[in-house]
């Protein structure tokens, strides 16, 4: 098995698929808060909130932009308040969530003060600066 030591990197841009996958593994270990690494990476998340909300923004406008509407260009709703859409309309939204996705956006590293508990937390590496990581084993490719 290989050793692999995650070192701390300031990056400059990021791909939005990439915070999405930050954010989602953020979710996961954050539960209810209930301890202080739980409490310091709801923390963490308030320092990425600006661009995720960004992204949620720009996923919305997508959404809009290829809702159906009838004929006279009133936007057609379900149920829920919730936009439709027509075959054209949900192939191109997933296009475009493609798109956004690979979108890149200017990131600054979150500087940790307190790293202590998040050492082990190897999936924020590229995104924080004054953690050491403890260092991880991985499996050699077949």
């Amino acid at each position: 098995m290989a050793i692999k030591k995650i070192t701390n990197q300031v990056a400059s841009a990021k791909k939005y698929k990439d915070l999405n996958l930050l954010v989602n593994k953020i979710n996961a270990v954050i539960g209810k808060q209930e301890t202080k690494v739980q409490k310091k990476l709801f923390k963490l998340y308030e320092k990425l909130k600006p661009y995720h909300e960004k992204y949620n923004t720009e996923l919305e406008e997508l959404r809009l932009d290829n809702a159906a509407v009838d004929d006279k260009n009133v936007l057609l709703m379900d149920e829920k308040g919730g936009y439709k859409f027509n075959k054209e309309g949900i192939k191109k939204f997933n296009k475009d969530i493609d798109v956004l996705n690979e979108k890149e956006f200017d990131f600054k590293a979150v500087e940790v003060i307190n790293p202590q508990g998040l050492e082990s937390l190897h999936f924020l590496g590229d995104w924080t600066t004054g953690i050491t990581f403890t260092e991880e084993e991985e499996e050699d490719e077949l």
